[in-house]
């Protein structure tokens, strides 16, 4: 049995925040994807939306395009995309895919919430 996915959005300081548990595929993207466009035109003056896939145990090569969207549609409201993505599936993908070589993928959360300029995964 898959382990559903779950998407939940919460605020600090300086980012909006979403948290990502289970499994992302195309056919389940959809909750992910618009948490995190709401969060990148979320009226506010947070500088950040964090994606932190930290505990996804599958992230879909398909899926993955969504975070190039992402980064996109948040830099045109003047916010920066971070994903946080540890060791694992995520991480594999998102490196695979290439997407950390325009998105900032931190190795978890705390580092992507705080206010270093480069990724260290690059």
């Amino acid at each position: 049995m898959s382990e559903a996915l779950r998407v939940t959005t919460r605020g600090t300081r300086s980012a909006t925040v979403v948290a990502v548990v289970g499994r992302v595929d195309l056919a389940g993207e959809a909750p992910l994807r618009e948490q995190v466009l709401d969060a990148c035109e979320e009226q506010t003056l947070k500088r950040f939306v964090v994606v932190d896939l930290t505990e996804v145990s599958f992230l879909s090569v398909g899926s993955a395009p969504l975070f190039l969207r992402a980064h996109y549609h948040c830099l045109h409201r003047g916010k920066l995309l971070r994903v946080a993505a540890g060791p694992g599936a995520a991480l594999t993908t998102l490196m695979v895919t290439g997407i950390q070589e325009v998105v900032a993928v931190y190795p978890d959360l705390v580092s992507a919430l705080t206010n270093e300029v480069n990724s260290p995964w690059q």
